[in-house]
């Protein structure tokens, strides 16, 4: 049984600094960089909200992209007085502190107390961690908001009053109008909520939960129903990226592009609202018309969910990371491949270690969850960021607890990260060439080269 820790107040308050004086480091160094591709769009919602525009592009008023992080954005133009990407990205830096510190409390909270401070460090210096919040990205919110609802139904379940179903309610309508997938999470924790002796509580404050979620975003969706036609709760993206993930034209995550602008161009000329319709009614044909392909697709995309983390290629190719030596920045991007596998060979040995602890259970129980609604969607490895800090949490325990390690569960988590295992060493070995070139004279890729990633589904 790992013992709780004594006080870690202080050596919490180095990582939190640590973690932000990282990130600051790392926007000093890429004052230039400018937005590019989703970043160019959450910037663009944020700037027409401060111009009193409202939440629109130059085609008029939208709803396809999730209000909250252009929000934030737009809060941060206001406070600074200038759609000021810098500052954007200085408070976000800020916010990684904040993600160190919800990370040892949401270990903490979990009973994990010897994990908590290893996790935050963790966080603090992982990699993606540090890219996504020093970018305009809005993992940069969905990372705390997914470590803030576990908190805050953590505190549900211990508790016979209301006050914390209001508080999880808060937390299932801000990550839903972060990225709606947290829903699926939320769906989980409403039913783990739901396993309990006294189940007519657990009713009335999942229900109470629900109905503050609903009460906040229904705003949101009066003004869609205003302004679009139709009341949408979250985002009307959600058909379009169900069909790119289920179809007849996808390959290796990603459909093809010439399917992909037939799809477009049937779509001309429909409303935000038409097309998401219509791409979600052409993705479940397509999955009752082929349901042994779809199952297919959906185990591929299950699989690239846990693929190595590339992002800091993509940074590296885009020219992101200031003016550093090409050949210094390829091979600090190639040695960020090993961190995430580590951390999934540990976090196996985690939970075969503390499967009987309730905690353990539940928070696969949420892994699970969150894994099944992206392998459904467009699969990806950015799509396991959320969960990250759970997971260091769990390696920390399983590195800890190796001797204690039953061999029935370690030989069936080591059956999955074996599975996990083969997947990277697939895809490594697959794109060697362009890794390769990358340390090479020049170091940079070519377009052509890019396009050849894309295809592959690594970006």
């Amino acid at each position: 049984m790992i013992r709780p820790g004594g006080s870690r107040l202080p050596p919490l308050g180095l990582a939190v600094l640590s973690a932000i004086l990282l990130r600051v480091a790392i926007v000093a160094a890429t004052m230039s960089a400018e937005p590019l591709i989703d970043m160019v769009e959450y910037h663009d919602l944020a700037v027409s909200m401060v111009e009193g525009r409202g939440y629109a592009t130059a085609q008029g008023p939208t709803a396809f992209r999730e209000p909250l992080y252009p929000a934030f954005l737009a809060t941060v133009f206001r406070v600074v007085g200038t759609p000021s990407v810098l500052a954007a990205r200085l408070v976000q830096a800020g916010l990684g502190g904040l993600d160190v510190a919800l990370t040892y409390a949401a270990a903490a909270t979990l009973g994990w107390n010897a994990a908590a401070l290893p996790a935050a460090w963790i966080v603090a210096l992982y990699p993606d961690r540090i890219l996504y919040a020093t970018y305009l990205h809005r993992e940069a919110l969905l990372g705390p908001l997914w470590l803030v609802q576990l908190v805050a139904f953590s505190f549900l379940w211990r508790s016979k009053s209301l006050w914390p179903a209001v508080l999880a309610g808060a937390t299932i309508a801000a990550g839903g109008l972060c990225n709606a997938v947290l829903l699926a999470t939320s769906a989980v924790y409403s039913a783990v909520s739901l396993v309990s002796r006294h189940l007519r509580r657990r009713v009335l404050q999942v229900a109470v939960a629900w109905g503050v979620a609903m009460a906040l975003a229904s705003p949101w969706g009066y003004r869609n129903l205003r302004v679009l036609g139709a009341w949408v709760w979250t985002d009307t993206k959600g058909g379009n990226a169900l069909w790119e993930g289920n179809n007849e034209g996808w390959l290796e995550g990603n459909a093809e592009m010439a399917i992909r602008q037939a799809q477009w161009d049937r779509m001309e000329g429909m409303s935000e609202v038409e097309a998401d319709r219509y791409a979600r009614a052409q993705a479940l044909r397509f999955i009752r018309a082929h349901p042994d392909q779809a199952l297919y697709l959906w185990w591929r995309k299950a699989l690239q969910f846990w693929r190595l983390e590339l992002m800091p290629f993509f940074y590296y190719k885009q020219g992101y990371w200031g003016h550093l030596p090409a050949g210094v920045l390829a091979a600090a991007a190639t040695i960020t491949l090993p961190v995430f596998p580590l951390i999934v060979f540990g976090a196996a040995a985690g939970a075969a270690a503390t499967w009987r602890q309730q905690s353990t259970r539940v928070v696969m129980a949420l892994v699970a969850g969150h894994w099944a609604a992206c392998s459904v969607f467009i699969g990806g490895f950015r799509y396991h960021y959320p969960i990250v800090p759970v997971l260091a949490a769990l390696a920390v325990i399983g590195w800890q607890a190796r001797e204690r390690i039953r061999g029935s569960a370690l030989a069936v988590w080591g059956v999955l990260a074996l599975a996990f295992a083969l997947n990277f060493v697939d895809h490594v070995v697959a794109n060697w060439g362009q890794v390769r070139a990358m340390l090479g004279r020049g170091g940079k890729l070519e377009y052509s080269d890019t396009r050849s990633w894309m295809k592959k589904g690594l970006f």
